[in-house]
């Protein structure tokens, strides 16, 4: 696996830095104490969710971790919360001290590993994080259980089992929570009508397996029904999102958890043995389906972008010749159906060819790149832009009047004009455009893209003929 160093978040956050460090306080405080509401009478809490939801956060926003703020916060956090609930002085401040430890260790061990592999993106992801929550566990536990027999009784070496099973289980399923959870931003563009549109009940049949199994495995009880919903959870890895999957594998664990302990377990040294057992069984059970969930991530990304490949220039990363002609193909259909007119446009940049001859083709892909990014700020967000090949492009305007489509193409023969291109931030670089636009009223329903391209091709030659660096509109339609 490739280690590289966890890149610093982008300088425009959403929050600042003081108020991201004052955040992830408040949020480890919160979990404090949502932790000790599951603390048995005079011992360590069985489940603590605040130490991984602290290490998620600060793999999330890896500045948090070089903040002294952020370490301050979360301390006094820690202190105040274990106050609260009634320890002393010297037992919050180790206890604390050993939730901080254990959140270190994890820092240092995942911030070495390549991002998308600690975001749960990559194919090793769950075997790392099953590391990371192993050296977390370790790390509390080791600072934390000698202090264990003089808080709570009991021995050293079943305080030390204890704690790290319980830091372990806790870990493996917070955790992939708050690493998968979706940003502000991604929330704010999710389109839930579009989602709701495409709901399928089917899609819900691996959850209501999974139910069914859990609800099976609470009423049937015994050894095995630890694992009754482990097929049901490995179909919903194969067809659900990472995150979905961490929330349910979260949900089970709980379950599991809770059910285990009415009138079975108290998480005690008295039944320590069966605690640990329990905690590393869940653990290890929630390991397939996040393995299989992260994998089928990464499949997902490469399939898109292999689609995105397929579809689009890879030079420029406008629209490959084949897709344009597909969406406009599309588009004529639909434009013809509702009655209304589209412009078709051939580009072609002037002395191209001299361009590659004097500077070299670097520089002439440079060119290429640039003047899309440079058309594309002049477009509507309606209209199809593709790569027909060279430096000759093609454009499709819908819903759109002659006079419109003819003032477009002389905005864009002008915005080409003016604007200087740069190499290396050397080679300054002036071209200009020679555009041949062909207007359609309604196209009918058997209209070609082809015939309306050769008509604005021919346009286009007339354009370079008569001096180039001008746009000459077809004087009739096609259709």
């Amino acid at each position: 696996m490739q280690r590289a160093a966890l890149a610093p978040a982008p300088a425009s956050q959403a929050l600042s830095d003081s108020h991201a460090a004052a955040a992830l306080g408040l949020a480890v405080f919160a979990a404090c104490i949502i932790g000790t509401l599951s603390r048995p009478v005079e011992f360590l809490a069985s489940f603590w969710p605040a130490n991984a939801l602290m290490l998620g956060l600060i793999l999330r926003r890896p500045s948090l971790a070089r903040d002294p703020r952020a370490w301050v916060w979360s301390s006094c956090a820690f202190v105040c919360s274990s106050l609260l609930m009634g320890d002393g002085p010297a037992a919050a401040i180790w206890l604390s001290f050993a939730n901080l430890a254990g959140v270190i260790a994890g820092w240092q061990f995942f911030q070495g590993l390549n991002r998308n592999t600690v975001l749960l993106r990559g194919t090793l992801s769950a075997l790392f994080l099953l590391c990371g929550c192993v050296v977390q566990a370790a790390g509390e536990s080791l600072v934390g259980f000698p202090a264990t027999p003089f808080l709570f009784g009991g021995t050293s070496a079943g305080a030390l089992f204890m704690w790290f099973t319980s830091a372990l289980m806790c870990s493996m399923l917070m955790l992939p929570i708050v690493l998968s959870a979706p940003s502000l931003a991604q929330i704010r563009r999710f389109d839930w009508r579009e989602c709701a549109s495409r709901f399928d009940y089917l899609h819900l049949a691996p959850l209501i397996t999974l139910i069914a199994c859990e609800t099976a495995a609470v009423l049937i009880g015994g050894p095995g029904s630890l694992v009754f919903g482990v097929p049901a959870l490995i179909w919903c890895a194969l067809r659900y999102q990472l995150f979905s999957i961490a929330l349910l594998c979260f949900a089970v664990g709980l379950l599991k958890s809770y059910t285990a302990s009415l009138g079975l377990i108290t998480y005690t040294p008295d039944h320590m043995m069966d605690a640990i057992s329990l905690r590393v069984g869940i653990t290890l059970l929630s390991l397939g389906p996040l393995a299989v969930a992260s994998f089928q991530a990464v499949r997902n990304e490469l399939l898109n972008r292999l689609h995105y490949a397929a579809r689009h220039d890879a030079l420029t990363g406008v629209l490959g010749r084949n897709t344009f002609l597909e969406q406009c193909a599309h588009w004529l259909q639909k434009l013809g159906q509702d009655s209304r007119a589209a412009a078709v446009l051939m580009i072609d940049l002037d002395n191209f060819k001299g361009v590659n001859d004097t500077y070299g083709h670097a520089a002439g892909d440079a060119l290429l790149r640039e003047f899309t990014q440079l058309i594309s700020l002049h477009l509507r967000p309606s209209d199809v832009l593709g790569r027909m090949g060279g430096e000759e492009f093609a454009l499709m305007l819908p819903n759109i009047t002659r006079d419109e489509a003819h003032e477009i193409a002389e905005r864009l023969c002008d915005a080409t004009r003016r604007h200087i291109f740069t190499f290396n931030d050397e080679v300054q670089l002036h071209i200009t455009v020679s555009i041949g636009v062909v207007h359609q009223e309604a196209p009918p329903k058997h209209a070609m893209i082809e015939l309306l391209l050769r008509e604005a091709d021919h346009a286009l030659y007339e354009a370079k003929g008569t001096g180039r660096n001008r746009v000459v509109m077809c004087a009739h339609a096609v259709y």
